[in-house]
């Protein structure tokens, strides 16, 4: 904590400085009437600083979110005794929002948006917390409120139009029909799949589940994502907006990136960890084992110059999926 002289300070220190001067060189007793009262206010004012309480400000951020979406952040602040004081929050690059505000520190909330502008793991805070003198000419501040992390998902593109695309690529297939039989559940089977009645009949209470003709080890799906040049941005986007539309279809998806990797499964925590993962996804360079391992390759090249998705070692762009319509925000889908 340190207290520094306000403009306003520093303006009454001059004017007291310039009278004593005056006073001591012309022999204007007068001036004193100026120096004096200055001089006691300047004074009264730092020992009110002085002793001003730390405010106590908890911050209530969100923790996630799609590229583009806007998101609400609470600060609550209190302390020893109530005094106004002025909240500056620190805003990571990623993220834009109004920065300042005053509130009574009693207790109260201030709340703000801000904007996910930009994929990434950003930093909400810190924050830095101002409080003055009831005549403004002493102010002291305080680092206050440690910094949250906030997951900026990348934008997800509709695939809806080129399901039998995509899924004929992979080889899954969505024949149902004819009963092929039952197995014991395993870690990512859909629970659409799973058989209650066989179920409730097994003596340990385990779960079974309806296998049907045409399904089998297609059913999961690993998705490998590299980018050696300067469209990372473009690749996580490419890699969520399969991997969401292979989970809506009841795929078990698994991705694979330079600095993170999930094996195969369900449900939405798994999305979000997925999306996860490619909002932390940057350029460089995938093990050859994971990218000889997937089903599915997102990728660019060094020069750029587009995405493309490789499946069973053929080369497909990305826009062959989504073609050249406009995702979240209304940007144009990188091809």
């Amino acid at each position: 904590m340190a207290a520094r002289l306000t403009r306003r300070g520093r303006a009454v220190a001059a004017v007291a400085v310039l009278a004593l001067v005056l006073g001591y060189g012309f022999g204007g007793r007068s001036l004193n009437a100026v120096v004096v009262p200055a001089a006691v206010l300047l004074v009264a004012a730092r020992v009110y600083v002085a002793y001003v309480p730390e405010p106590d400000v908890e911050r209530i951020a969100p923790r996630e979110g799609h590229q583009g979406e806007r998101r609400t952040v609470e600060l609550v602040v209190d302390a020893e005794r109530s005094y106004p004081v002025t909240l500056r929050e620190q805003l990571a690059d990623g993220l834009r929002g109004d920065t300042v505000h005053s509130v009574e520190a009693d207790g109260r909330t201030v709340a703000y948006d801000i904007e996910l502008v930009h994929r990434g793991v950003h930093a909400v805070g810190p924050c830095r917390a101002r409080a003055t003198d009831p005549f403004g000419l002493w102010a002291v501040s305080f680092l206050v409120a440690d910094p949250n992390s906030v997951r900026v998902f990348p934008r997800v593109h509709s695939l809806d139009d080129t399901a039998a695309l995509l899924t004929g690529y992979v080889g899954i297939t969505d024949e149902r029909e004819q009963f092929a039989g039952v197995r014991e559940y395993e870690r990512g089977d859909p629970l659409r799949d799973v058989n209650w009645k066989a179920s409730a009949k097994r003596p340990t209470g385990d779960l079974t589940v309806t296998e049907f003709v045409g399904e089998g080890a297609s059913d999961r799906v690993t998705i490998a994502a590299e980018a050696r040049g300067p469209r990372a941005d473009s690749v996580a986007e490419a890699a969520a907006s399969v991997a969401t539309h292979l989970l809506d279809a009841g795929i078990a998806v698994g991705i694979a990136t330079p600095s993170g990797r999930l094996d195969p499964a369900h449900g939405d925590p798994h999305r979000r960890r997925i999306l996860g993962v490619l909002a932390a996804f940057e350029q460089g360079h995938l093990r050859r084992r994971y990218r000889d391992e997937a089903d599915i390759f997102v990728h660019a090249p060094e020069s750029g110059e587009h995405v493309s998705v490789t499946v069973d070692g053929e080369d497909h762009r990305y826009a062959e999926f989504v073609g050249s319509r406009a995702g979240a925000g209304g940007t144009e889908v990188a091809a």
